[in-house]
């Protein structure tokens, strides 16, 4: 019994659950997702396979929709999907279900993991809790899979298209006067949408919103120009468990 992981992850959030479940669950690699960004087309085969990645207003990452619209799966996979996410991960299952009928398949099953966000601001002492309970969240989710449970997830008509459906840079990015132009921000970003120039780092709008570029940041040179004041300014985030060449290498 095989099974493939396809991984999104800015944080490090996604990827430290990726990384649990394949320690539990049978013959299981991880594939990150940005690796797959230019592949026209990806061949997919295995007895299972799933799809970890956090919750952006209530939807997938865009590159995870891109990358799965060029996948071609052999032999009828069961096919999961494990989101992490700070609150609800509201129809994300109904949106992914749509998303592989395009390619003949459906999801199986859809969990969950409740982990500190990127966006909205959780406190010290709850991001502390929703870490130390992140293993066993995971070991319950792999429990769960090795009974390969069947879910209905089909609705019609599809979710109408979330505000990440497409790229854009719906958060405003940009870089600040004290931006040194080191570039952790350019490597880091999983669509090349940052370029330095003169010194600085310039946002262009192929953005996922993932905010991979504001966490990383070692000069918290990055910002986000919005009104959503509890958001505007919060504090930096990644998984403790996570390294900036951990992100680095999922490209």
């Amino acid at each position: 019994m095989s099974t493939l992981l396809f991984c999104f992850s800015a944080t490090g959030n996604s990827l430290t659950t990726a990384r649990l479940l394949a320690k539990e669950l049978p013959d299981c690699t991880v594939v990150p997702i940005p690796s797959l960004r230019n592949r026209a087309e990806i061949s997919v085969c295995a007895d299972a396979v799933g799809f970890i990645y956090p919750i952006y207003y209530s939807d997938m990452p865009a590159l995870m929709r891109s990358v799965i619209r060029s996948m071609n799966f052999e032999n009828n996979p069961y096919i999961f999907s494990v989101c992490t996410c700070r609150g609800h991960f509201g129809n994300v299952a109904q949106r992914m279900d749509a998303l592989l009928r395009e390619r003949g398949q459906h999801l199986h099953c859809s969990l969950s993991v409740r982990l500190p966000g990127n966006s909205r601001i959780s406190t010290p002492e709850q991001n502390a809790e929703m870490l130390a309970a992140q293993a066993d969240a995971v070991h319950a989710v792999a429990q769960t899979l090795l009974t390969y449970p069947e879910e209905d997830h089909f609705v019609s008509p599809a979710p109408e298209p979330s505000p990440v459906d497409k790229p854009c840079n719906m958060r405003s990015m940009e870089s600040e006067d004290h931006c040194i132009g080191c570039g952790i921000c350019a490597s880091v970003c999983p669509m090349d949408n940052i370029r330095i120039e003169n010194g600085r780092a310039l946002m262009g709008d192929n953005c996922l919103s993932c905010m991979a570029c504001f966490h990383w940041c070692p000069e918290k040179a990055i910002w986000m120009r919005t009104a959503e004041e509890d958001i505007r300014r919060r504090f930096q985030y990644h998984h403790p468990d996570v390294t900036l060449q951990d992100m680095l290498s999922m490209k």
